[in-house]
């Protein structure tokens, strides 16, 4: 059977680009590598490609869709595949926005891969340059006794996968359900902590006859204590989710983690900051990076100024984590009232005194999305 030989490069500097690949032959059959890292979770099935791909495909027009992240253009293209030597394509990914340049660093801070995943260490290599993330997190969580793959990493700086571009951190979240799959206390996540909290999970998630106990605020104080970031998950679920946003206890709320709580992703978080609880809002994509979450801040200075992963690199990082969002508002602005700021795709609720002027800019490049809504 003939051969498609992929080869994917930025279009500017012709560097080689990871990137995640889907390829359909002309049956709609969908075709990997046989060695390839898979992804996992919803919609269109698809590979990971470090630089280039070899993929077997009947002749005739085989459809390749390639993504990278959110700042590149997704290229697809129907490309004839003939009889004998492979048939090679060189792919240039478009970069439409380039938001590291102007101090803006994207990261995903809950991910877990399942007791399924046979290379953990392989796919933890690719996700941040794959998905285009300078910060990547995974966290060691607990069901009874099953062997998630992610918890074989011990918490802190995973070093054999960061480099210069990339921060790979390993936390914890720690979880109570009143049901095997129904929320309880909540989820939530402990980032930049020096050991795990213990119990990682309490009740039914442990056992039949484990305590409903100790409440998730016990658990926040013990990371606070190490010097971790506590950021709540899905969307605010789970009774403590207020109490402990009340009492101080958290650094930021996962908005959008995961896809399956729509529409409930900001009414709880959207409660909070109308009752002057304002918390900076995080995201990702739980099981796996199954989507493009992400969330974006700007930190004011280079991502690895110190040119190493130990020392400031790590401090940066640590800032990063509970960090200002993209979401939330730009830190270079005027301070005198009526100046014009410059503000990115905010959703959090200005206090500003009256005479203020704000300035938006918006873009994207999917036509016909030239519009940014700004709720009073």
């Amino acid at each position: 059977m003939p051969f498609l030989h992929g080869h994917l490069v930025d279009h500017l500097t012709q560097q080689p680009l990871a990137a995640k690949v889907h390829v359909l032959d002309e049956g709609g059959r969908p075709a990997f590598p046989a060695e390839a890292i898979r992804k996992v979770g919803t919609g269109l099935s698809g590979f990971y490609a470090d630089g280039e791909f070899l993929v077997e495909v009947p002749s005739g027009l085989t459809t390749v869709l390639v993504e990278r992240g959110t700042e590149y253009e997704p290229y697809e293209r129907s490309i004839c595949v003939g009889v004998g030597a492979p048939t090679d394509a060189m792919i240039h990914l478009r970069r439409w926005t380039n938001l590291p340049d102007l101090g803006w660093y994207p990261g995903n801070t809950h991910i877990h891969y399942d007791e399924h995943e046979d290379r953990p260490d392989d796919r933890l290599r690719l996700d941040p340059r794959v998905h285009d993330l300078h910060v990547t997190v995974v966290s060691i969580l607990q069901r009874q006794a099953l062997p998630y793959a992610v918890n074989r990493y011990p918490v802190g700086l995973l070093t054999d996968f960061s480099s210069a571009h990339h921060i790979v951190d390993c936390g914890g979240e720690t979880r109570h359900n009143r049901a095997p799959w129904e929320i309880g206390y909540g989820h939530v996540l402990f980032l930049r902590i020096a050991e795990q909290v213990l119990p990682i999970s309490r009740g039914v998630l442990v056992s039949g006859t484990d305590p409903d106990y100790p409440p998730l605020c016990y658990a926040c104080d013990e990371a606070r204590r190490q010097g971790g970031v506590t950021i709540w998950c899905h969307n605010g679920a789970g009774m403590e989710a207020p109490v402990a946003a009340a009492l101080g206890k958290l650094d930021a709320f996962n908005l959008f983690d995961p896809y399956w709580m729509w529409p409930e992703e900001y009414t709880i978080w959207y409660h909070l900051l109308n009752c002057g609880i304002q918390l900076p809002a995080s995201t990702g994509s739980d099981w796996y990076i199954c989507s493009n979450n992400r969330v974006y801040v700007q930190t004011g200075d280079t991502f690895a100024s110190s040119g190493q992963l130990g020392g400031t690199c790590f401090q940066w990082s640590g800032r990063w984590l509970s960090g200002i969002p993209l979401w939330q508002y730009v830190r270079r602005v005027a301070d005198s009232v009526g100046s014009t700021r410059r503000w990115l795709a905010s959703s959090a609720r200005l206090w500003q005194p009256a005479g203020f002027i704000l300035s938006t800019h918006f873009c994207s490049h999917q036509p016909g999305l030239a519009q940014c809504r700004l709720p009073a």
